[in-house]
């Protein structure tokens, strides 16, 4: 199989099970969720394993389980983010407005393991892979917030101890472009660095990753300030109004003819 291909199937694979499967099982009741987050937190002691196993492998296929095995981490730690919300016994979808502190700053523990178990690696591809992660995770929350507070005028919830003597409305809105910019920036550098070193090396091939990981990033913050709901349900009234105006003229014609 030739390299490309095989890099976009993989990237395709677990980036979008890295999007899709948080929101899965966010939606499953108590009792399912909590099976599923015991499962995952026992996968996800294997993931370290294989992040520690591949720390001195830089083949391609040490930078692909180093990638998948840092991307279970982080699809643990969002899974795990959502057994909680402001309220006890409630959990949320997405980046809610009323999260809890601690729930960021877990994030330390599993990145603090991944460096320390790859300490002294050849293979730091672990490590760049939770980095981007984490930088997302924290950037669109950061992201959804100013929104949600220039949406309702409301104060900033999160995180309490710095945020509630800033102009969020000012200051949060430039995050956006910012990230956006720099999510940009990193993966077309990426990207280039790939090409120049080839897919079929492990720098082209973990430099190629990151990138579509920058990428994915970029979407998601453009999905988060763009009104796409509103956009697809204008679309949608449109469609419907369409198909009720032909359905009348055709049984004005009918009725004209009959």
């Amino acid at each position: 199989m030739p390299a490309y291909l095989a890099l976009s199937i993989y990237a395709v694979l677990a980036l979008g099970a890295a999007v899709i499967l948080p929101t899965m099982v966010d939606r499953l009741s108590s009792a399912a969720f909590s099976w599923v987050f015991g499962l995952a937190t026992v996968g996800v002691v294997g993931a370290l394993v294989g992040v520690a196993l591949t720390c001195d492998d830089l083949s391609l296929r040490g930078v692909y389980l180093a990638h998948l095995c840092a991307t279970g981490v982080w699809v643990w730690m969002e899974i795990g983010c959502r057994t909680s919300a402001a309220a006890p016994g409630v959990r949320r979808l997405g980046f809610a407005r009323r999260s809890v502190l601690w729930q960021e700053v877990m994030w330390i523990i599993p990145a603090a393991g991944i460096v320390a178990l790859t300490w002294r690696g050849v293979n730091q591809w672990g490590v760049w892979t939770f980095a981007l992660f984490w930088a997302g995770h924290l950037v669109l929350r950061l992201t959804a917030y100013a929104a949600a507070h220039r949406r309702d005028g409301g104060p900033l919830m999160w995180p309490p101890w710095f945020a509630a003597g800033l102009p969020p409305a000012q200051v949060l809105s430039a995050i956006f472009p910012l990230s956006v910019t720099g999510a940009t920036a990193v993966s077309v550098w990426l990207m280039a660095d790939a090409l120049e070193y080839g897919l079929e090396t492990a720098q082209g091939a973990g430099s190629a990753l990151i990138a579509a990981q920058a990428m994915v990033v970029c979407a998601a913050l453009w999905l988060d300030v763009l009104p796409v709901d509103v956009w697809i349900r204008r679309l949608a009234q449109m469609v419907r109004s369409a198909q009720q105006r032909r359905f009348a003229s055709s049984a004005a014609r009918l009725l004209r003819d009959g």
